[in-house]
C-alpha cells in the first residue's frame, strides 16, 4: 500500500511551531541529516521562496476567531511557489486551509501561475470561466470559495513571502519546514513568483519559523529531540502576526478592543 503523505487532505494532520535562531536552524539541520530527506515536492536543495495573498472579511473575523481560539475556522489564500529558472518552476494553488478542533487541512486547487494571479486580482469567475474537467472533489473546493467569498464576504487582504527549506521523514509520515525572511504588505500588488518588493518584516531576519507537520501523531523520537534541544512549542499565525504589524483596520479594532479581546 502507498504511505499516506502529508498531501492527503484529510482533518488528522498535526503541526507544531517553533521560532528558533538561524544558527538553530543550522545545527537543528544537520542533527537530523540521518532521519530526514529533501521533500519530493520540493528542489535538490529543499529550497524555495513563497509569495501568498491572504483573503480576509472586511470586520477581519479570520484573525478573531484564531485569537480567540474558535474551534473550527477557515481562511482563504492565493500561493506561487518557486521561481523563474528556478529548480522549482513557479506553481500556483488556492488553498482553503481549514482548522478543525485542533487539527488542520489544506484543500487546494493547483492552477497555472497566470490563473492563481487573476483570482487574486479579483477575478474569481474565472473558476467558473475556464474551461477545465474538474473532478468532483475540486468542483466542491470551487463552492466552497464562493460561499466564503460571497457569503462572507472574503476579499484579498494582505500579501506575505517567505523563503522555505522543506525536508521529510522518508516514509512521508513527518515533514519539517524552516521559514525564513518573513515579509509582508497590505499595498496589494499584482503577485510575482518570488516577489520581492516588501519591506515590512513579520519576525526579524535572524530569526526562523520552525515548522513540524505530520499525519497523526508527532514521532515520539521528534518529541525527545525537541526536549534536548529544549525547543518550546509556540502557537504562530504568520497571517495574523503579518495583520498586527501592518493592517490598519486590525489595528484600530486592537485599540478599541477590551483588554481581554487584544
Amino acid at each position: 500500500m502507498k504511505p499516506k503523505t502529508l498531501s492527503t487532505l484529510s482533518l488528522n494532520r498535526t503541526e507544531y511551531k517553533y521560532l528558533i535562531s538561524l544558527d538553530d536552524m543550522e545545527e537543528i539541520q544537520k542533527d537530523l541529516a540521518d532521519r530526514l530527506v529533501v521533500d519530493s515536492l520540493a528542489s535538490e536543495d529543499g529550497n524555495y521562496p513563497i509569495v501568498t495573498e491572504d483573503f480576509e472579511t472586511p470586520d477581519r473575523q479570520c484573525f478573531w476567531e484564531k485569537n480567540r481560539g474558535l474551534a473550527s475556522r477557515r481562511k482563504i489564500r492565493v500561493r506561487i511557489y518557486g521561481m523563474e529558472g528556478g529548480k522549482i518552476p513557479p506553481t500556483g494553488f488556492i488553498e482553503i486551509k481549514h482548522k478543525h478542533f485542533g487539527l488542520g487541512a489544506k484543500r487546494r486547487l493547483f492552477l497555472p501561475v497566470k490563473e492563481a494571479i487573476e483570482f487574486a486580482n479579483g477575478n474569481y469567475d474565472i473558476l467558473r470561466t475556464v474551461k477545465r474537467d474538474w473532478s468532483r472533489g475540486q468542483r466542491m473546493i470551487i463552492a466552497e470559495l464562493f460561499d466564503l467569498i460571497e457569503r462572507r464576504k472574503f476579499e484579498p487582504a494582505i500579501q506575505l513571502r517567505y523563503d522555505r527549506r522543506a525536508l521529510m521523514t522518508p516514509d512521508g509520515q513527518l515533514r519539517i519546514t524552516f521559514d525564513t525572511r518573513l515579509m509582508c504588505r497590505t499595498e496589494l500588488l499584482s503577485l510575482e513568483p518570488n516577489d520581492q518588493r516588501f519591506s515590512d518584516y513579520i519576525i526579524p531576519p535572524d530569526k526562523s519559523i520552525l515548522e513540524v507537520k505530520s499525519i497523526g501523531s508527532v514521532p515520539f523520537w521528534f518529541r525527545v529531540y525537541g526536549g534536548e534541544k529544549n525547543l518550546m512549542r509556540r502557537g504562530f499565525s504568520k497571517f495574523c502576526s503579518a495583520m498586527k504589524v501592518i493592517d490598519p483596520i486590525l489595528k484600530e479594532q486592537i485599540k478599541n478592543a477590551p483588554p481581554s479581546a487584544a
